[in-house]
């Protein structure tokens, strides 16, 4: 897909002063008081590995029966219609009414990628069984809905959903490794050994749609039936940052690569900038920002003037500049920084571009402690994003 990247470089002012598992209708919710253990366990007088800490609650230890079952040397099978679990010896497995099982183990292991037990394919029922319920939920330019696990940002993760099914995924946490062993920080070149060729374009219909290739910021490769794309940081000797996965029939029914404009997609971009940033920050142990509602509204007022007066740069056509503007809607600072972008096809790939220009790498992961994102469709360049960062005074 034709990626339009446009930056200019992001610049910073200071002024220095003087002085949970799946609900039905059968289950219940309550709230309990549990406290995790690092008790060894023992088999047979052998120590088994088990990853999960043992949960004690009212003098009784809780352990996930797939763990145990395992460490026992048993089969674990889940079928989801019925919602049964049967633990059994191999070559003795149970016959089930419904024929279409969900093998856990078995679907781990078919996908190369396979980001926290969730791949492309997965029921929604088996995302919220490992994931909880999502602390938000996006619209997306592809007509799904993005599922934002971001109440921890050491692990972000977007799981798109439609029709119940996983249709996309995206990560930018370091706790991910694929089949083939490519993970956060791995080489360009043992993505290439991995993958081979990347693509060069996408076609639908009539019309290709191609990467480019030339800044080797991102590769995309036809994997498991999957548009898969690896981004690297060019900061980091071109090392493996995040993946961005969509399923091929998804991607290729997206008309273009922007989508229809709205108010719902707007404010999800505008979110998904906001997380994407912190949770890069706190992978380099740097404190998140604190979202602002007034810095939020001068960057989309400065996103909305550039597509509609037809310009890109920090300066407006009235000559105010960021801090001008800032100034406009009652924001004091002793530290300001702003970055714009215009042409990506979605809020990932506007802060992949960020993270990749000095500039703007420095004013994301700055100093400044409040940050406020503005979205606009529209314009020459279709999409344009905006970041004002602050520190008050």
């Amino acid at each position: 897909m034709k990626k339009l990247k446009y930056f200019i470089l992001g610049f910073m002012v200071s002024t220095l002063l003087l002085t949970n598992p799946a609900v039905k209708a059968a289950d219940f919710l309550q709230s309990i008081k549990v406290v995790f253990s690092n008790m060894p366990i023992y088999i047979e007088g052998q120590k088994a590995q088990i990853k999960e800490k043992p949960m004690i609650y009212e003098g009784t230890t809780y352990l996930p029966m797939r763990s145990i079952a395992k460490a026992l040397g048993k089969e674990v099978r889940y079928e989801a219609d019925s919602r049964s679990i049967y633990i059994y010896t191999k070559g003795n497995e149970p016959v089930m009414d419904n024929k279409k099982d969900d093998n856990v183990e078995d679907k781990i292991d078919s996908k190369e990628f396979n980001l926290y037990n969730i791949s492309i394919g997965d029921d929604k029922e088996h995302v919220i069984n490992k994931l909880g319920d999502p602390d938000r939920q996006d619209a997306s330019e592809y007509g799904f809905t993005w599922f934002i696990y971001n109440k921890d940002y050491k692990n972000y993760i977007q799981v798109g959903i439609k029709d119940s099914k996983v249709v996309g995924l995206y990560t930018n946490s370091a706790n991910w490794q694929s089949k083939k062993g490519i993970k956060f920080g791995s080489t360009y070149l043992e993505v290439q050994n991995a993958y081979k060729t990347p693509l060069t374009y996408i076609q639908k219909g009539n019309t290709k749609y191609y990467f480019s290739n030339s800044i080797k910021e991102s590769n995309t490769f036809l994997i498991d039936d999957a548009y898969t794309t690896i981004f690297y940081d060019m900061h980091k000797n071109q090392t493996v940052t995040s993946v961005l996965i969509i399923e091929k029939d998804t991607e290729l029914t997206l008309n273009g690569f922007y989508g229809e404009g709205s108010k719902e997609l707007i404010k999800a971009y505008e979110k998904q900038i906001f997380d994407l940033s912190n949770a890069v920050r706190v992978r380099e142990d740097l404190k998140p920002y604190s979202w602002d509602d007034l810095a939020s509204k001068s960057s989309r007022l400065h996103s909305e003037d550039m597509a509609k007066g037809d310009f890109f740069a920090h300066t407006n056509l009235r000559g105010e500049s960021p801090f001008v503007r800032m100034n406009n809607q009652g924001i004091r600072y002793n530290m300001a920084a702003e970055n714009i972008a215009a042409g990506q096809n979605n809020a990932i790939y506007a802060h992949e571009g960020w993270m990749n220009s000095k500039g703007h790498r420095t004013n994301i992961l700055g100093k400044c402690e409040r940050l406020g994102v503005g979205v606009y469709f529209g314009g020459a360049y279709s999409t344009y994003f905006t970041q004002n960062f602050y520190t008050p005074r």
